[in-house]
């Protein structure tokens, strides 16, 4: 298993897709195993910069968009304060 687990992040404003990202690894996740939230620091896939919310509101104007957040049911608060201030409104699927 590479990644403890696949979330998408698709972007949609005046209903057109203008970002879709993942979390994907390009090592096996050092994570498997510890509880949602925790460990992030261990892998470097893990890391906030690479996870899909975050990734796909780079290089786009977000305002008025939403971010549809699959494969997970929460966003974490660096992730949602990202939301927050690029403009757009988070959706979990």
């Amino acid at each position: 298993m590479s990644k403890q687990r696949l979330v998408v992040a698709v972007l949609v404003k005046d209903g057109a897709v203008i970002a879709c990202e993942t979390n994907e690894h390009k090592e096996p996740c050092k994570r498997i195993g510890y509880p949602t939230g925790e460990g992030y620091e261990l892998c470097d896939g893990c890391n906030y910069p690479n996870h899909a919310e975050f990734k796909a509101l780079q290089g786009v104007d977000a305002k008025g968009a939403t971010l549809h957040l699959f494969g997970h049911y929460y966003a974490c608060i660096p992730c949602t304060k990202a939301i927050e201030e690029s403009g757009a409104i988070l959706q979990l699927q």
